[in-house]
């Protein structure tokens, strides 16, 4: 890592300033709703739960992890709880600032397609952030050469584009994938994939009503129903995702509202 290049501004590395809250493909309006609600939403906490475990099969706890487009640093935390020493990466400052009360104190401001990091980490994760790269292949490229030969690459997104709705567009989403499709991109960019798993099973009945119901919706309504669930039905729904990643071996692998991939660097 090239440090010369780099400022610091509140104790963040940053490479990358002048795009910090600007970027095309990753805007950070929203930031300010997920710290406040990630750690009492059913749909982060389970998340979580399901890439942690997925790490502790993958990944041990002497490794050099970093995790790419972190956000808030919600997962990077739950992690770091687990025994893992990670460090994130994030475009906008705005959520490594968040990061930081998080208590995760390695934080990089940087940008994805011009890294600083070169064969660096022995793992690298990536949830919910390919998503939003119009160019997804050059992107996993770049984070295949910051990994260490034969390092673990863990990427989780929104799957079947035929889920596809407006709070994808709210997102900024550019695409779903697919078993198949996401494969496909991820062996483009030097990397092979070790295991590919839908999640969120149980409830894909209730996204696609959600994107019937959000059809014609505004924006603003979409997104206060997004971030804000009655909370009885968000311990419902906490519930019956923490019976599904329990039991996550049995249920058929075919379809999810969200995929999880493991890949690994080629030597």
């Amino acid at each position: 890592m090239d440090h010369k290049k780099s400022i610091t501004i509140d104790g963040i590395t940053c490479f990358k300033p002048e795009v910090s809250e600007n970027h095309t493909d990753y805007p950070s309006s929203g930031l300010d709703e997920l710290y406040a609600v990630e750690k009492e939403n059913f749909w982060f906490i389970t998340r979580r739960e399901r890439i942690i475990s997925t790490f502790t099969r993958y990944v041990s706890k002497t490794s050099q992890i970093f995790e790419i487009g972190a956000g808030t640093g919600y997962v990077a935390q739950g992690l770091q709880k687990e025994g893992y020493k990670i460090a994130i990466g994030e475009i906008h400052l705005s959520g490594l600032r968040y990061a930081k009360k998080n208590g995760i104190s390695e934080c990089y401001q940087f940008d994805l397609f011009t890294p600083p990091f070169q064969n660096e980490f022995n793992a690298i994760g990536m949830f919910d952030v390919l998503e939003h790269f119009e160019k997804d292949v050059l992107a996993l490229t770049q984070v295949s050469k910051m990994l260490k030969p034969e390092g673990i690459l863990l990427v989780s997104v929104p799957a079947h584009q035929w889920l596809w709705g407006q709070d994808d567009i709210l997102a900024a989403h550019k695409r779903r994938y697919n078993k198949a499709s996401l494969i496909a991109t991820i062996n483009k960019s030097g990397l092979e994939v070790l295991e590919a798993k839908y999640f969120f099973i149980t409830i894909l009945p209730l996204l696609y009503l959600r994107k019937i119901l959000n059809r014609n919706k505004e924006n603003e309504k979409i997104r206060n129903n997004s971030f804000h669930i009655h909370p009885m039905l968000n311990k419902i729904l906490l519930s019956i995702i923490r019976l599904e990643n329990h039991i996550s071996n049995w249920l058929p692998n075919i379809a999810g509202g969200s995929l999880l991939i493991v890949a690994q660097r080629k030597k």
